[in-house]
């Protein structure tokens, strides 16, 4: 029998990657580019749509080079990308201007006046969503007001795998996670109009695309792209889901009470269920999961491990720089530095809310901001890198606890599944065993699992996950360490 294997595209705020898999969940080949954002002006964060694409043509070409497979035992490729921000095309296709990405801030003053007037609450009782400045509705409101030529060249409203998807086959379409982030009720699976005429964008409905579920949302590869990418001509391409959603999928987070944590540049914490849960009020997404029967409750916050890369960026300069001109893991070493600092890093406290947009989960705060206290001068760098860590512990605590839903074991995915200090500071936080699956890129993995099944070669996610997904470490609490974590708690909200 011929080996097969699965291609799944991953593309994220700023990097884009590609992995090779097969039948049984290893990673064979991959590569991976950098994107290129814009900042036009403070706040503000942009993308190079084609910039995306032709990232996606390189890490493809790369990847199927490095694995040496013959096209045709390539099944079907998967697409996520990074959720929410709107990117614009044109009748013809062509990107009408920059993406606005997910972690823009522009809207900030819209989002105040929503939540003053309420229509920031009436969106949360229609879909169990709370408006914040990465929702699309807010840009297309923003767009509206600042833009309005942009609304008559505009054909499709989309998100970063759609644009991707749209590009290899032709199609344009969302899929039901994606469609969740702002217009859908979650309970019908269906746009709901009232949401467009709440913010008064009417506008745009007919430029809003149809939304499938992720398994349905298929089309084949264009013929004539298949030779520049080096696959066989009509592969099934499967679109979504978006990237949290692709990576809860990619670590088998799919049955109610299913913990997941993605910590990557935003901090995503989530809990699968079968009805949707609205506590807290006015705060966070419910969104469909690949599963039609099943929802993700995620408070999401603006940055997670992204509070690491900037400290480690600003107070760690020269061995950052020595270390990659060495070609040396920098951080194995800053993690052991960590760790050999005590639990509530000698008295400092850091809140991570370095993210030029500010918060959205547990609260929505377009102002927050990062902050160390208790600083004083027997204190070491090293105190405040441990600092750092604690602080993104402290916000996944902040937000499970605010769910009415017990967690009784997390999976860990995105880049900070590679920390073993913070995989066991979530454990020892949370009281509960966290688990890391084998392999390291679980979103192009969730995505390939959905493009999988899509094919037909798995009989249900439920035989996908069985056949693709292996623990590969748990770490287990220790019950010492949860009061600790619980006061530091207790200040971190009271400071």
């Amino acid at each position: 029998m011929c080996a097969a294997y699965l291609l799944g595209i991953d593309a994220g705020t700023t990097l884009l990657k590609c992995t090779l898999f097969d039948l049984e969940g290893r990673e064979i080949a991959g590569a991976a580019q950098d994107t290129t954002n814009l900042y036009p002006r403070s706040g503000w964060a942009e993308a190079d749509m084609e910039g995306v694409w032709q990232a996606v043509v390189a890490t493809v070409r790369q990847t199927l080079q490095r694995a040496a497979v013959d096209p045709a035992s390539i099944r079907a490729l998967g697409v996520t990308g990074q959720g929410d921000g709107t990117w614009l095309v044109d009748a013809a296709g062509r990107p009408v201007r920059p993406a606005i990405l997910w972690s823009d801030n522009r809207t900030a003053d819209f989002v105040r006046d929503c939540y003053r007037t309420g229509q920031s609450a009436e969106l949360f009782r229609i879909s169990g969503t709370a408006l914040n400045t990465c929702n699309q509705a807010a840009h297309l409101r923003w767009l509206q007001i600042h833009e309005p030529d942009t609304v008559r060249r505009t054909a499709a409203v989309l998100r970063a795998k759609d644009w991707i998807f749209l590009q290899l086959t032709g199609v344009v379409s969302t899929d039901e996670s994606d469609a969740s982030h702002t217009y859908f009720s979650v309970q019908s699976r269906t746009y709901d109009e009232r949401i467009f005429e709440l913010f008064g964008i009417e506008a745009w409905r007919g430029a809003i695309p149809s939304a499938r579920p992720a398994v349905e949302n298929v089309a084949e590869l264009r013929p004539a792209l298949a030779t520049e990418l080096g696959l066989k001509a009509n592969t099934l391409v499967a679109s979504g889901p978006f990237d949290v959603v692709a990576s809860a999928l990619g670590v088998g987070a799919i049955n109610p009470g299913d913990a997941c944590t993605v910590l990557g540049t935003a901090g995503i914490h989530l809990i699968v269920t079968s009805e949707p849960v609205v506590a807290p009020e006015n705060v966070g997404y419910t969104i469909c999961h690949a599963p039609h029967d099943r929802l993700l409750r995620l408070l999401p916050t603006m940055s997670g491990a992204g509070n690491l890369q900037w400290f480690v960026r600003e107070f760690y300069k020269d061995e950052l720089a020595a270390a990659e001109r060495e070609g040396a893991n920098i951080w194995d070493r800053l993690e052991k530095l960590a760790g050999q600092a005590p639990l509530g890093s000698n008295g400092i406290l850091y809140h991570p809310y370095i993210d030029p947009a500010g918060e959205r989960a547990p609260f929505v705060a377009p102002d927050a901001r990062a902050q160390f206290t208790g600083l004083s001068m027997h204190h070491r760098r090293e105190d405040m890198l441990r600092a750092v860590y604690e602080g993104v512990v402290l916000s996944a605590l902040d937000c499970y606890t605010m769910m009415p839903l017990e967690v009784a074991a997390l999976k860990l995915a995105g880049g900070g599944a590679r920390s073993p200090l913070w995989a066991q500071m979530l454990a020892d936080a949370l009281g509960s065993p966290v688990i890391v699956v084998e392999g390291s890129e679980f979103g192009a993995r969730g995505a390939v699992i959905n493009a999988g099944v899509a094919a037909g070669l798995y009989g249900s996610y439920v035989e996908a996950v069985e056949q693709m997904i292996q623990p590969a470490r748990c770490y287990e609490p220790d019950p010492a360490n949860r009061a600790g974590y619980a006061r530091l708690l207790a200040l971190y909200r009271a400071t």
